[in-house]
């Protein structure tokens, strides 16, 4: 039995947490809800929110370890199901993932984001056709759903359905215009589709809203040099390199090389 003096002390430390929380420090709320949970252990949404905080500190084991908690506290939480699904999918165990969301689904079936995250899930793990079915229905529910519409664009793309892909993102772009992520899916898209005037608009376009976007960058190198910008294709591929310096891609690497000393033979031969 706990005292009403712990319970209340645990109260407080929660609150704390949730304060840490919302500003961001993750480490601390971490810590107070350890401590809430050391005066009262049978506090499922605490097990749930410490949970969260793991996670998202991407300590997703540990967080796997606080939802099987708070489900054994309370076996119809399907937050718990929810968030414990994620952090299945971020450790690539998609099968454990899909079955988390399906009861989390079952329990709770006109919640969008609940959708959105099995489609991921069934989309890394190649499932085309149900991550598709799980993005439309959570569309179905909401509209203005923009990581679904992405979501979906990649899966689309995956299966080289580009005009679609391409639909999906200028959707999202509509609600989310300051987003360069989405206006680079949708420049790779153009590239695959052989549009390469809306892809260099749309890899520009990702560069204002983030001027060190590397992968932008290289995107941008690729569809110069395809459609024969050899000097606008460096320029961009060594911006590339200087963004991510040693992690650059080798391939790129390479290919700015043999660019350089194709350049440089050139102007020794004129």
């Amino acid at each position: 039995m706990f005292t009403q003096f712990e319970v209340d002390l645990a109260g407080y430390f929660v609150q704390r947490a949730a304060a840490y929380a919302n500003m961001g420090e993750i480490d601390q709320a971490i810590t107070d809800y350890t401590t809430a949970l050391e005066l009262y252990p049978d506090d499922a949404p605490a097990y749930y929110r410490r949970g969260c905080m793991l996670a998202a500190a991407a300590r997703h084991i540990e967080a796997i370890a606080d939802y099987d908690r708070a489900l054994a506290l309370d076996a119809l939480h399907d937050g718990a199901l929810f968030r414990r699904g994620v952090s299945y999918t971020a450790l690539t165990d998609f099968d454990r993932a899909v079955m988390d969301y399906d009861r989390a689904i079952a329990l709770n079936p006109l919640f969008a984001q609940y959708y959105q995250q099995r489609g991921l899930a069934h989309s890394l793990n190649s499932a085309v056709e149900l991550a598709i079915h799980d993005f439309d229905q959570a569309l179905l529910l909401d509209l203005h759903d923009v990581l679904s519409y992405y979501y979906r664009a990649q899966t689309y793309s995956m299966i080289g359905e580009y005009p679609r892909a391409i639909a999906d993102l200028t959707y999202a772009i509509n609600l989310a215009p300051g987003d360069p992520a989405i206006y680079f899916e949708r420049a790779t898209n153009y590239y695959y589709h052989s549009d390469y005037v809306r892809a260099l608009a749309d890899y520009r376009q990702a560069i204002v809203l983030e001027p060190e976007y590397a992968e932008a960058y290289a995107g941008l190198g690729a569809t110069s040099l395809h459609i024969g910008h050899l000097q606008d294709a460096l320029t961009s591929y060594r911006r590339y390199l200087h963004l991510v310096g040693k992690d650059a891609d080798p391939r790129i690497t390479r290919l700015v090389k043999r660019m350089e000393e194709g350049i440089g033979a050139a102007a020794q031969s004129s």
